[in-house]
This record gives C-alpha cells, sequence and structure tokens, in this order.
C-alpha cells in the first residue's frame, strides 16, 4: 500500500512544473535592459478562455469568490489584477469588481498605485478609483518602490516619481528595476554603480558590476573577481574571489579555489573554503554542501543541521524544507525532524502555512506538517491578504 502511495506522489511531482514553484533568492540582480524587457501580456487575440478558471479560497479551503476568472494576480493593498479573456481589472477582497476590465495587462498595486498597459501599448499608473495618476505615455515603465519607478525611453533608463514626473533622467543603459534601500544599480558606458532617489552617484560607475548595500558593505566585480566596498565607495575587502555573496549578519560566503567559506567584514576567513555550495539560509545559518550532501552551519562554523540531505532550502518562519530521495519534509532551525519525508514538495510558509505537494494535489500545511486544506483544486497559490488563487476544475 505505501509503495502505491508513493508511486503517485511521484506522479503529482511531474506535475508540479505546471504549478507555481517557490521563489528562491539568488545573486542575480534587478538590473533590466532593452533585451530583457518584463514580458507583457500577449494581445487580446492571443487569449482564449481557460478550460479551467479561477478564484480565490480562504483559509479554510472555502471558495469565496467564484472562479470565473482565466488569470488572476495575488492581493495586493486590497485589490487583485484579473483577467477574462484578453481584458484585464481589478476586484477586491469580497470579489467585486473595483476596477473595469478593460487593459490589456494589469500589475499588482504597490505603493497605491498600480501600472496598466493599454490597447495602443503604453503603460501609465493608476490609483484604487481607477483614475490616471500617470497618463499612460510610457513605453515601458516598473512597479513604484520608495517612490520611484523606472520607466524606458528608447534605449535608455530613468526614473519618475508619483506625479509623473521624470526625477532621474532617462539616461542610462540599464538600471535595477527598483530602488532598494534608497539605492539602485546603474549602467553608464559598460560600467555600474549605484545611484540615490535623486540620481547622484553615490558609488562611481566604474564596476563590471555592483549590487546594493547589504550590511554596509556593497559588493562588487571587477576584473572577473568579487570584493566589497564601504558607504564610501573604497574598497576595503579587496576584489580577490572567484564568486561571492552579500553581508548577512556580518559575515560573507565567498569563494576560493573553487570551495566556499565564511569571511568577516575584515575580509579575513572565519570559515575556511570547504564546501561546495553555501548561501545564508536565514536564522543566522548558512545552508552548505559537502560530499553531495547538505546541511547548516551558524557564523563560527558548528554544524547546527547534520549533513544528511539531498537538498535544503533556506529557513522561512523558522522552517526549512529538505529533501531525502524523491520526497521531502520539514526540519526546524535548530535541526530537528518535524516530519518524515512524505511529500512531493514543500514551499516556504508564510503566515504559519506553506503549500506541500500531496497525493491527490496540492494541499496546505501547518508547521507540525499536518494538513488545514485538503487537495481539492487543480492548482493553489501562496496565500496573500487572506486570499489565495486557486484554480477550479469545471
Amino acid at each position: 500500500m505505501k509503495s502505491k502511495i508513493k508511486l503517485k506522489i511521484f506522479f503529482f511531482i511531474g506535475l508540479l512544473i505546471f504549478w507555481g514553484c517557490r521563489s528562491d533568492k539568488t545573486d542575480e540582480s534587478t538590473e533590466s535592459t532593452a533585451n530583457t524587457e518584463a514580458k507583457l501580456p500577449a494581445p487580446e487575440t492571443d487569449f482564449e478562455a481557460s478550460a479551467y478558471k479561477w478564484g480565490f479560497i480562504d483559509r479554510d479551503g472555502s471558495l469565496v469568490i467564484p472562479a470565473k476568472y482565466d488569470d488572476t494576480g495575488d492581493f495586493s493593498e486590497g485589490l487583485a489584477a484579473v483577467r477574462i479573456e484578453g481584458r484585464w481589472g481589478y476586484i477586491n477582497t469580497q470579489g467585486k469588481e473595483a476596477i473595469p476590465i478593460q487593459f490589456k495587462g494589469a500589475w499588482a498595486f504597490s505603493e497605491g498605485l498600480a501600472r496598466v498597459l493599454t490597447y495602443e501599448d503604453k503603460m501609465g499608473f493608476i490609483n484604487k478609483n481607477g483614475d490616471w495618476t500617470v497618463q499612460p505615455s510610457l513605453d515601458e515603465a516598473q512597479d513604484f518602490q520608495e517612490g520611484r519607478a523606472r520607466i524606458r525611453k528608447g534605449d535608455f533608463y530613468g526614473f519618475i516619481d508619483k506625479s509623473g514626473k521624470e526625477v532621474i533622467l532617462a539616461q542610462f543603459e540599464s538600471a535595477a528595476t527598483a530602488f532598494e534601500n534608497g539605492m539602485a544599480k546603474v549602467k553608464i558606458n559598460g560600467k555600474y554603480g549605484l545611484i540615490d532617489i535623486t540620481g547622484k552617484l553615490i558609488l562611481p560607475a566604474e564596476y563590471e558590476n555592483v549590487w546594493a548595500f547589504a550590511d554596509d558593505l556593497a559588493r562588487v566585480k571587477l576584473d572577473n573577481k568579487f570584493g566589497f566596498v564601504n558607504k564610501n565607495g573604497k574598497l576595503i575587502i579587496p576584489a580577490q574571489f572567484k564568486a561571492a555573496q552579500d553581508f548577512a549578519n556580518g559575515f560573507a560566503a565567498v569563494k576560493e579555489n573553487d570551495l566556499y567559506g565564511l569571511i568577516d567584514k575584515n575580509g579575513k576567513f572565519v570559515v575556511s573554503p570547504q564546501y561546495n555550495q553555501m548561501w545564508y539560509a536565514e536564522e543566522g545559518l548558512w545552508c552548505v554542501e559537502k560530499n553531495g550532501k547538505f546541511g547548516c552551519i551558524n557564523a563560527f562554523g558548528e554544524v547546527v543541521v547534520p549533513f544528511r540531505f539531498d537538498q535544503l532550502y533556506s529557513f522561512s518562519e523558522g522552517l526549512s524544507s529538505y529533501q531525502v530521495g524523491r520526497l521531502w519534509g520539514l526540519i526546524d532551525k535548530n535541526g530537528n525532524i518535524i516530519t518524515e519525508p512524505q511529500f512531493g514538495l514543500c514551499w516556504a510558509f508564510k503566515d504559519g502555512i506553506a503549500r506541500a505537494a500531496v497525493y491527490g494535489g496540492i494541499a496546505f500545511v501547518n508547521r507540525s506538517g499536518e494538513i488545514l486544506i485538503e487537495p481539492r483544486y487543480l492548482d493553489v497559490r501562496d496565500f496573500s491578504e487572506g486570499l489565495a488563487k486557486a484554480q477550479v476544475y469545471q
């Protein structure tokens, strides 16, 4: 009986490519160029009515917003973008139409405004009443973050404020999609630097690549090597590493002689290079891989989670998913096994619950691995503002 169940679970693993994959942090920046624009929805005529419609469920698993949409976004600031055939609009958390379905493309609300695309292929921003706050005259734009939205004019990038004023002129060959902690990466004459929200360069554009400041240090790339600069632009850790990640809790993972270790802010190794993979996994721990097995260490190099897993994910709300063979289970930040391997996959925890692939589809489990919402829908996504999008068999 157990073997039959496992075979069915393996079948559902194969279906996971059609379900939302978890989003893990990487070293990649949010830079974008004309060749890597945000993908826009296809023309209306390219959209066909979906055979299986989307609605929204509550934390009891009840379908509280009927499944009548061909696609939806998640709820953000009380509204969710929804599509019927080729047109997009917005609904509120009661399922009522808040902004008529009329746009070629629509994105989530951020800082009170939402980016939309008209059928003239121009972007603008609307408020929650559906009124234009930035007229649809932009070739391309990104969402507002920290009061700025990146725009493209021709081949160059700049930033506007919420009135639509171009407060940082479109002059950069590429730019980060959003400001982070008051900074954004830009490219000038083939080199990268950082600007503040006024457009002033706070880190000269003289690097092969640069990342936002983290823990008061910014990771930079020079001559194909990685180092770190302080907020005065001084290179305090020379560019000497084959690879590097941002500082977290006073330490950074770096690669030397094809192995990873941890350095402090003086550039000295506190954990010698000895791991094939290493990344900061939250909770003051670094996930590491050695000899094909994954575990976690602390900043002193002490093993907190033993090297016994085929794969590990970063921690979310104090829990991580681990893989043994083809199945996944849950552990806590002390390395205690919460559940034996039993899931086809388990996603990150949000507000105390997580999606998990089980026999029959995708369920929601609690922190003990117990099923809270049975797999009764074709597809479900993570909860946002108390609701999760769900695709319904019809």
